[in-house]
C-alpha cells in the first residue's frame, strides 16, 4: 500500500518536482503518458507559430535541399537529380506547366567541364632510367597534366622564367628542349636565406607557374619535371597534397619530384648546386639523365541541368514575360570554389535558401494568377539554375539557348543566399538598371518591414548578371555574406526562416508590381558597378571582392573594391594581390575574414601588396561599414 501510494504521488506531481538524472516507473497505458511542457520544450513551435506558416513552409524546403542525402547539389550528381524531382513535383503541384521543348520538358540539359577540377588519374608510371619511382613518395601527377608515354633526355631549365626583373631570363635564343623533359624549378630566384631576390615578401608575379610551364612547352618540351628549390625559405614544402588544376591545363606529361628523386637525375646527386645557378642567372641549360614519364588522365564532363515552370498570363501582355530565378546547385564535396575539397558542403544559404524562396514564389504567383480578376497579366517564368557555382553556367546557357523570347521580357528577380536576413536589411541589386526603379523600389521598402540597402549595379557574381547582360531589366535580392560562406558549416540550423520569408513576401510584392504596370526602361548603371560585397558580422569593412577562383600562388586576388571603404580610401585597386596583413600572410579569404573580425574601427593595416609585378605597402585604416 506505501508503495502504491508513492508511486501515486511521482506521477501527480509537476514533471519539474522530478530531479534530473533519476528513473520513476512508467504508466500502464502510453496513452496516459503526457508530461509537462516547458519553454524549452516547445521552443520551436513556439517560434514558427510567430513567424507564421510562410516561414514554416520556407524552412520545410530548405532542409530538403539542404539535407546532407541530396549530397551538396552538384550538378550530375544523384542528390541533384533528387533535388530535381523534388523541385519539378512542386511545380507540378503547384499548377505551372514545363517551360522547354515546346511545354513537354522541365529540364534543360548541358555539359560542362571545371577550369580549376583536376581529371582523373586514370595510371601513371615513372621511371629514371631503369629505376622506376614510387607514386606519392617519389612524385606525384599534377593536375594540369596531359595524357602521354614519353621517354626522353631531361634538360635542366632553371626557374623556367621567360623575362624576369632586371632583364633575367631561364632561356637564351638557341635554347634547344625540343621533344625533350624540362626540369624546372618552383617560384623565382632566391638569395643566401632562400627568400625571393623580386619581392619583398613571399614571390613576384614572375613565380607563376602557368607561364613558367607554358615557356617551355612553347620552346617543344615533350614533358615537364617540377621541383621544389631546396632552400626555399617561404615556398611550399614537399609534393602537392591535391591534384589542383590551378596551373592551367596542357597536353603532355607533367610531374612534381621530390627533392630526391630529382636528385637521382643529376651526376653528383646535388640539386641545390643547380639551383646556386639559377639563382645566378646562368642561362645555359644542362643536360642530366633519362626519364620516362607515363600519364593516363581523363577530363570527365560534368552534366547539368536547368529547370523551368511556367505560369501562363492573360489578355495583351501575356506574349509578355517576368522571369524569377535562382540557382538550386551547390558544391557538392567541395568540388570548386571552397578550401575543404573532399568535405560534404550542403549549401543552406548559398543556395537552397534563395531555391526555397523561389518555390514559395511560385506557389504565391500561380495562386494569385488564379484568384485575380485582372484581364491582362504577363506571363511568369520560373527558373532554377544549375551550375552557378562553376561560373554562371546555367544562366548563360539559359541565354545562349532561351525557351521564350528575351526581347519580350520586362524584368528578371535573382534570388541568391537570402537565408540570413540579419536586423531587417536586405541588399538589393540592379536597381540602377530601369529608370522607373527610382520610384518603385522606395515605395515598395515603404510598405515593408525591411531595410534596403540599394546597389544599382546589374553585374555581380550570380545569375543576375547574365541577363543585365541581355539589356534586361533585373533585382537581385541578398542578405549578406556570412562565415559559413562556401564551408562545410553553411547547414539548416544557421538559416533564420522568418527572415527568408519576409525576403520572400518582398519580391512577390515586387513581382505583381512588374507582372501588369508599365513596361520598364532598361538603363545602363551609370554609378559604377560592383561585385557581391563582402560584408560580415563584424565592426569594420575593409571593401574588397576577392576572387574566389584565382590562379596564384599565394595571396588573394582583388576583384574589385567598394566606393566610401577603408579599402578604396586608402587606394587599394582591381588586380591587386593581398599577400599580407601586417605580419600575418593572407592565405585566403577566410584568413581575411578573421583578421577583420578582431578589428576595431580606427585601427592602422599595413597590407603588403603585389601590385604591376612589385610588391608594395599600402596603409589602411579600418572605419565602420
Amino acid at each position: 500500500m506505501i508503495k502504491l501510494i508513492f508511486c501515486t504521488l511521482l506521477f501527480t506531481l509537476p514533471s519539474y518536482a522530478q530531479p534530473t538524472g533519476s528513473v520513476v516507473d512508467g504508466p500502464r497505458s502510453i496513452r496516459s503518458f503526457n508530461p509537462d511542457s516547458t519553454a524549452q520544450d516547445v521552443a520551436i513551435k513556439t517560434y514558427f507559430d510567430e513567424a507564421g506558416p510562410l516561414a514554416a513552409e520556407f524552412y520545410e524546403h530548405l532542409t530538403l535541399l539542404a539535407n546532407p542525402w541530396m549530397g551538396g547539389r552538384q550538378p550530375g550528381s544523384e542528390g541533384s537529380r533528387r533535388v530535381g524531382e523534388y523541385i519539378v513535383w512542386n511545380l507540378e503541384n503547384y499548377g505551372l506547366r514545363p517551360a522547354f521543348n515546346n511545354e513537354t520538358n522541365w529540364f534543360q540539359p548541358f555539359d560542362f567541364q571545371i577550369d580549376n577540377a583536376a581529371p582523373e588519374l586514370l595510371d601513371s608510371f615513372v621511371s629514371i632510367d631503369d629505376m622506376a619511382l614510387v607514386p606519392d613518395r617519389d612524385y606525384v601527377v599534377l593536375g594540369n597534366s596531359g595524357s602521354g608515354d614519353v621517354s626522353a633526355e631531361v634538360v635542366f631549365v632553371g626557374y623556367a622564367i621567360e623575362n624576369g626583373d632586371d632583364e633575367y631570363s631561364s632561356f637564351t635564343n638557341d635554347t634547344d628542349i625540343d621533344g625533350k623533359i624540362a626540369l624546372m624549378l618552383r617560384y623565382e630566384p632566391l638569395d643566401a636565406d632562400g627568400a625571393s631576390q623580386w619581392a619583398r615578401r613571399r614571390f613576384s608575379p614572375s613565380s607563376n607557374i602557368r607561364k613558367k610551364m607554358q615557356a617551355v612547352i612553347d620552346r617543344g618540351a615533350a614533358g615537364i619535371i617540377l621541383v621544389n628549390p631546396p632552400n626555399c625559405r617561404d615556398g611550399k614544402r614537399g609534393l602537392e597534397t591535391t591534384r589542383s588544376k590551378r596551373f592551367g591545363t596542357t597536353e603532355i606529361p607533367v610531374v612534381q619530384f621530390s627533392h630526391t628523386a630529382a636528385e637521382l637525375l643529376i651526376s653528383d646527386g646535388d640539386l641545390h648546386s643547380l639551383q646556386i645557378l639559377a639563382d645566378a642567372g646562368d642561362t645555359a641549360p644542362i643536360n642530366l639523365g633519362t626519364a620516362t614519364l607515363q600519364t593516363e588522365v581523363e577530363f570527365a564532363g560534368l552534366n547539368a541541368r536547368n529547370i523551368g515552370g511556367v505560369i501562363q498570363g492573360r489578355g495583351k501582355l501575356a506574349s509578355e514575360w517576368v522571369i524569377i530565378g535562382g540557382h538550386y546547385d551547390h558544391v557538392g564535396h567541395g568540388y570548386t570554389g571552397t578550401s575543404s575539397p573532399g568535405v560534404l558542403h550542403t549549401g543552406a544559404d548559398d543556395n537552397a535558401s534563395g531555391s526555397s524562396a523561389v518555390l514559395l514564389l511560385a506557389r504565391l504567383l500561380s495562386e494569385h494568377y488564379a484568384s485575380s480578376e485582372d484581364t491582362s497579366m504577363r506571363s511568369i517564368l520560373i527558373l532554377f539554375f544549375d551550375a552557378e557555382e562553376a561560373g554562371l553556367l546555367g544562366s548563360a546557357h539559359y541565354i545562349s539557348d532561351p525557351s521564350i523570347d528575351l526581347d519580350k521580357v520586362n524584368v528578371m528577380l535573382n534570388m541568391d543566399m537570402v537565408g540570413r536576413l540579419r536586423n531587417n536589411t536586405l541588399m538589393l541589386g540592379g536597381t540602377g538598371t530601369a529608370v522607373e526603379f527610382e520610384t518603385i523600389v522606395p515605395e515598395v521598402f515603404t510598405s515593408s518591414t525591411l531595410i534596403g540597402s540599394l546597389s544599382p549595379s546589374g553585374t555581380g557574381p550570380s545569375d543576375h548578371a547574365n541577363f543585365y547582360k541581355e539589356d534586361i531589366p533585373v533585382l537581385f535580392f541578398f542578405t549578406g555574406m556570412t562565415e559559413e560562406y562556401h564551408t562545410p558549416t553553411d547547414r539548416a540550423s544557421t538559416v533564420n526562416p522568418a527572415g527568408g520569408a519576409t525576403v520572400t513576401q518582398l519580391a512577390e510584392v515586387f513581382a505583381k508590381r512588374f507582372i501588369d504596370e508599365d513596361w520598364l526602361t532598361f538603363t545602363t548603371n551609370t554609378r559604377g558597378d560592383s561585385t557581391r560585397p563582402t560584408s560580415m558580422p563584424s565592426q569594420v569593412r575593409l571593401g574588397v571582392h576577392p576572387s574566389y577562383s584565382a590562379e596564384i600562388e599565394t595571396g588573394i586576388l582583388l576583384t574589385g573594391v567598394s566606393e566610401g571603404t577603408s579599402a578604396a580610401d586608402a587606394g587599394l585597386q582591381s588586380d591587386d594581390v593581398l599577400l599580407a596583413w601586417n605580419d600575418t600572410e593572407l592565405t585566403g579569404g577566410r584568413k581575411l575574414m578573421e583578421l577583420l573580425k578582431a578589428s576595431t574601427p580606427g585601427d592602422v593595416v599595413h597590407f603588403t601588396v603585389q601590385r604591376g609585378g612589385a610588391n608594395i605597402l599600402v596603409k589602411v585604416t579600418l572605419k565602420a561599414p
